[in-house]
């Protein structure tokens, strides 16, 4: 490639990155002072870039050359001028720095009124590859120093106030300074050539590199740690040059080396290196970029990797308070601040109310309204909030809007608010306090919670979904346990209706006795004690059996559902008792065999009874359906650690296809509305709150037998009294 076409293409580089570059930053907020000063220091640089597009190219033409020369040494006298402004402007000192800023561009003006006199520009004439270049007037030595005030006394400031500014404006500055010292450094290539030292104007193209990094600066908030920008281009520049260096170089100084093995194809060595280097570069570039970054960043990888097992440990968990002290203590531990806060939507108050927090103030928020400006701003951008920005913000555009943003922030105490979407819905807001190491929270940081955050959000719905489902659960298991009570007491009213017509042949006889001897007693004139004593017993009897036909109606109040120590022979003789007499009218004989050793079981007495009376019934009816009377044998009984309750009857038994669905609520065998099918199943439920088991063997035409298990009390517990 010509030279001077490489000249000529820098300055054009430079000149359209200025153009473009100084539009956009001026066109995002006309009205802040440093978009302004950047915007009027890019255009002074594409005057002089677009004016050294044509210097090289226009060689042949001396008059062309001195008026191009001319119009490029006027955009490089301002960019003094417009740098100072600039950074005044960065610092928040254009104002109090107004008298120097208005002297440096009224000497800019004499210099550039001087640039079309002698005393700026001598004369063109020819030097090294040039055709025509300026020989230095006096006015041109001035300029240089001038020049140099305007550079110099910048960066100075920016040292000397460094210390004074927030982390979020010192890495800022950091861009600035380094950038200026790029794109000076890359002009200033273009003075040797004035005093004749042979360096040629090599570094104009790092005056559009000087533009960028600058826009960067400005446009981007949360700007990249300058090491890690650093990093990335060190290893970059090393890479590609050793890329496009190496083949060159074995072009060049061993092409002799080549001709010699290759012959006339001696260029194919340097082609197949630059493919291999070529193909390889990119992988070697992630390579190290990575390896370098791992050792620069080793805290901020150290913080991710944590913030993403957290992310995987969030599903886990369906506690919502645990959930959200887990991710507290996690950021808290793994960021290092100094407070951390969670604010949950909660759509009855419209708010976000504060569930969660580590180490926070006496007078942090409760709640933060949906119309606040932090949740409105969250909405809209759906991004992260630091105070640093909004600081930096707030003093560049004044309106009340991001005064009051800051105000809110620091009373909750946030650095940093973090939003958490599902899908477009925010649900948390996570507050996080300064880091202890008193570092700002950066681009890093950010990428970071945004790992994290959706992983919160939908964990969080998850669990208040589970919770929902589990207090809706609780409500359900409360109704179908009132149902349940319901139908055992339907169950027991429907028992006392079968027993009923026994009960009332059972009373008549006594009463029968009671009557006629009464009408004994009012015929005779003296009282007759045996008569007396006959109608005290019928009375006691009559009292015995309406006593406990209405103990077993007696619906059970909630105190009576605690389970007491009973003796099992006790609670079954009881209920044999209680049956045997309508039993024996049907022609059933009844039989009962205990153990001789006590039975004792932790239960309620009035379920176990009413467990007892329902099979015996059914099995009363199941004789009743093929044979006119029948014998129903009970057995009492310990088994290892279980006591068991055996029921035989020799009636018509159940087919073995029906056994598995006996217990099924509202399943039966008998004929329509002889029973409602809920006997059996409220047996067993019963068992099974008594953490027995009940199973039943059966074939057609030989009879049932159900046999109850329910577990022995401890030793422990054999100490409490039995009922």
């Amino acid at each position: 490639m010509n030279i001077m076409i490489f000249y000529s293409l820098s300055g054009l580089f430079s000149a359209v990155i200025a153009s473009v570059f100084g539009i956009f930053v001026f066109i995002k907020k006309p009205q802040g002072a440093v978009n302004r000063t950047y915007a009027a220091l890019s255009f002074w640089i594409a005057l002089w870039g677009y004016a050294y597009f044509y210097f090289p190219i226009s060689q042949n033409d001396k008059d062309t050359v001195l008026l191009s020369f001319q119009i490029l040494q006027i955009g490089a006298i301002f960019i003094g001028p417009a740098f100072l402004h600039f950074v005044l402007s960065l610092l928040n000192m254009h104002k109090e720095k107004r008298g120097w800023v208005n002297l440096a561009y009224i000497l800019g003006i004499i210099f550039a009124i001087s640039d079309f006199t002698p005393f700026f520009i001598k004369r063109m004439v020819p030097k090294f590859e040039f055709n025509y270049w300026a020989e230095p007037g006096f006015m041109y030595h001035l300029y240089l120093v001038f020049w140099s005030w305007c550079i110099i006394y910048p960066w100075s400031l920016i040292l000397r106030r460094y210390s004074q500014l927030s982390e979020f404006k010192q890495n800022q500055l950091k861009y600035v300074f380094i950038a200026s010292i790029i794109g000076f450094l890359g002009g200033a290539t273009n003075y040797p050539f004035w005093y004749n030292i042979a360096i040629p104007p090599i570094g104009t193209f790092l005056v559009g590199v000087h533009v960028l990094i600058l826009a960067y600066a400005i446009i981007k908030y949360r700007l990249m740690d300058i090491k890690v920008t650093i990093t990335r281009a060190g290893v970059f520049l090393a890479v590609y040059t050793l890329v496009l260096g190496a083949p060159f170089i074995l072009s060049t100084s061993g092409k002799l080396l080549l001709i010699e093995i290759l012959g006339r194809n001696w260029w194919l060595g340097p082609l197949v290196l630059m493919a291999l280097l070529g193909t390889g570069g990119p992988f070697i570039y992630i390579f190290l970029k990575n390896s370098a970054e791992s050792l620069i960043l080793r805290e901020q990888k150290k913080c991710q990797k944590v913030l993403k097992n957290a992310a995987v440990d969030l599903t886990r968990i369906r506690n919502i308070q645990k959930l959200l002290d887990f991710v507290c203590q996690t950021i808290t531990e793994a960021v290092n601040i100094k407070n951390a806060a969670i604010y949950c939507f909660d759509a009855k108050q419209n708010a976000f109310i504060l569930q969660s927090g580590m180490d926070l103030s006496k007078k942090q928020p409760k709640s933060i309204p949906c119309h606040n400006k932090l949740i409105e701003l969250m909405q809209k951008n759906r991004d992260s909030l630091i105070l640093e920005e909004i600081i930096y913000n707030s003093q560049e555009d004044n309106t009340s809007c991001l005064k009051s943003l800051e105000i809110e922030m620091l009373q909750l105490g946030a650095a940093m608010a973090v939003p958490c979407f599902l899908e477009d819905k925010l649900l948390d807001v996570i507050i996080l306090g300064e880091k202890k190491s008193a570092k700002m929270y950066g681009q890093e940081d950010v990428e970071n919670f945004n790992i994290l955050a959706p992983e919160v959000a939908l964990a969080t719905e998850n669990a208040q979904l589970y919770e929902k489902i589990e207090e809706e659960v609780r409500e359900k298991t409360s109704e179908l346990g009132e149902t349940q009570k319901q139908l055992v007491q339907a169950e027991k009213l429907a028992t006392i209706g079968t027993l009923a017509g026994g009960v009332a042949h059972e009373i008549n006889n006594p009463l029968t006795a009671i009557l006629t001897n009464v009408q004994m007693l009012l015929d005779s004139d003296e009282p007759d004690k045996e008569c007396l004593e006959m109608i005290e017993d019928a009375t006691k009897r009559c009292k015995t059996i309406v006593q406990k036909l209405m103990a077993y109606a007696k619906k059970p109040h909630a105190n009576n559902e605690e389970l007491v120590m009973l003796d099992l022979r006790q609670t079954t003789e009881k209920t044999v008792s209680f049956l045997k007499f309508q039993m024996d009218q049907e022609s059933i004989t009844l039989n009962i065999k205990k153990t001789k050793n006590e039975c004792l079981i932790m239960g309620n007495p009035n379920e176990l009874e009413q467990v007892i009376t329902n099979i015996l019934i059914n099995a009363k009816d199941a004789i009743k359906q093929i044979h006119k009377s029948g014998i129903i044998n009970v057995s009492v009984y310990e088994h290892q650690s279980w006591s068991k309750i055996e029921i035989q009857d020799d009636g018509v038994g159940i087919a073995k296809e029906l056994l598995p669905r006996i217990f099924d609520p509202f399943f039966t065998t008998k004929d329509v509305g002889k029973g409602l099918g809920l006997g059996l199943s409220i047996c067993q439920s019963i068992i099974e709150k008594h953490s027995g088991r009940i199973c039943v063997d059966s074939e057609i035409n030989k009879g049932a037998r159900f046999t109850i298990w329910l577990p022995l009390t401890t030793k422990v517990d054999r100490s409490r009294k039995t009922v």
